[in-house]
């Protein structure tokens, strides 16, 4: 069984999701329970999801992230990504997502900026 460690740093505007471990079929859920929470509402503008720390990212986890950007995009909402290594990025590049989604540097705030 895979695991996944989610950490969230809540901020009125921003909010981070921090992930390390294996974003796959039987942790995606987590993910997805996370984020349906920080949509919810008057959630933030923007949600980073850092990817830093991923070592494996199956398509369970790629249509998970297409799913939110497309939920927060429809509500005015964004999505920024923190790229992962090398092995999960390239999830994205064999998609053809990298320009469709949003891609920063590894800043919490997904915008050149530290803190949430």
């Amino acid at each position: 069984m895979s695991t996944l460690d989610v950490q969230l740093e809540s901020g009125h505007d921003i909010s981070t999701v921090k992930l390390s471990g294996e974003l796959d079929i039987s942790t995606a859920k987590e993910v997805e329970a996370v984020l349906f929470e920080l949509e919810g509402g008057a959630g933030p503008t923007r949600i980073v999801v850092d990817l830093s720390d991923v070592s494996f990212m199956d398509s369970t986890g790629l249509r998970l992230l297409v799913t939110a950007d497309l939920r927060l995009r429809r509500d005015g909402r964004e999505l920024r990504l923190i790229p992962g290594p090398e092995v999960v990025h390239r999830v994205f590049r064999l998609a053809l997502l990298e320009e469709r989604l949003t891609f920063v540097d590894g800043d919490r705030n997904g915008d050149g900026t530290e803190g949430a």
